[in-house]
C-alpha cells in the first residue's frame, strides 16, 4: 500500500492506495504542521502495512514532518523537479513547474495511453496542460480561476459588488449588476475553456479532455464537448510516480 501526501496552500490531501485504488482519502485545512504530522501518524497506525509514501508540498519543507515520515515508512519520495517520472517533460523551466500540473498530466497519460490529452485543473487558478500521444509533456497555460475572477472585480473597482458562482445562471447577458458580473465571469471562462478545446481539436483530431479541481462540478454540465472528470487526478498521478520510483 502507498500513502500520498499532497500539501497545498490551504488544504492537505492524504490518500491510501492499494495498488491503483484509493481505499481512504482525507482532506483537511492546514491549521499547522503539527496537525499534518498527527494525521499521517494516525493513518500509519490504521494501516501498518503502509511502507511507501510520496510527499508533494507547495510549502517550505517541515523538517519534523520529514523526520517523521522517514521514521514511519520504508520508502519515502519527496517530489521535486529531480524526481524521475514516466513521461518526457519538455517544460523549459521544470524547477518552476507546479507539481500538481505535472502529476495531473502523468495521470491523464495513464488513463488515456498513447493519446493526445488536454488537462484542465479548475481551482484557485485555471491551468491547462497538454501531453501528446508520445507521452511528451509540452506545457500549458495558467489563468485566474472562477473565484479569483469574482474577487478581482470587487477588489479592484470602487462600485462593483462581490458576486459568486451561480450554477443555474444560463443567460448570455445579465439584467442586473450581479448577473452582469456572472455573465462576464462564468460565460467568459466557459468560452475560454471551449476556445482551448476547439484550438487543440483542430491540431489533434483524437483529442481527449479531462477535468479535475474543486470547480469541476460547475464545468461538467456547462462544457459542450465530451469531457472526462476525475476529482482524484493529482493523487492518481502522485501514486503513479511513487510506483515508478519504487525500490
Amino acid at each position: 500500500m502507498n500513502l500520498i501526501a499532497d500539501i497545498g496552500n490551504s488544504f492537505t490531501k492524504l490518500a491510501v492506495f492499494n495498488d491503483n485504488f484509493i481505499i481512504e482519502k482525507r482532506v483537511f485545512e492546514n491549521e499547522n504542521d503539527k496537525n499534518i504530522r498527527e494525521k499521517i501518524t494516525l493513518i500509519k497506525l490504521k494501516y501498518p502495512g503502509l511502507e511507501r509514501v510520496i510527499l508533494s508540498t507547495v510549502k517550505n519543507t517541515d523538517e519534523e514532518l520529514q523526520k517523521l515520515i522517514e521514521k514511519l515508512f520504508r520508502n519515502y519520495i519527496f517530489f521535486n523537479d529531480k524526481t524521475p517520472v514516466p513521461i518526457k517533460n519538455l517544460y523549459k523551466t521544470p524547477e518552476t513547474l507546479g507539481k500538481d500540473r505535472l502529476a495531473g498530466v502523468i495521470a491523464a497519460n495513464n488513463i488515456f495511453p498513447k493519446s493526445n490529452v488536454l488537462v484542465f485543473d479548475a481551482g484557485t487558478a485555471l491551468t491547462v496542460d497538454f501531453i501528446n500521444d508520445k507521452s511528451e509533456y509540452l506545457g500549458g497555460s495558467i489563468a485566474p480561476g472562477l473565484k479569483m475572477r469574482f474577487e478581482a472585480l470587487n477588489k479592484f473597482t470602487d462600485k462593483l459588488p462581490e458576486a459568486d458562482i451561480e450554477s443555474d445562471f444560463e443567460n448570455i447577458y445579465g439584467n442586473d449588476t450581479i448577473n452582469a458580473i456572472r455573465s462576464g465571469v462564468q460565460n467568459g471562462i466557459i468560452y475560454e475553456i471551449e476556445g482551448h478545446i476547439n484550438k487543440f481539436s483542430k491540431e489533434y483530431s483524437d483529442l481527449k479532455v479531462t477535468f479535475t479541481g474543486g470547480d469541476t462540478f460547475f464545468f461538467e454540465r456547462k462544457i459542450k464537448k465530451q469531457i472526462f472528470a476525475e476529482p482524484n487526478l493529482i493523487l492518481i498521478g502522485l501514486n503513479i510516480i511513487l510506483k515508478y520510483n519504487a525500490k
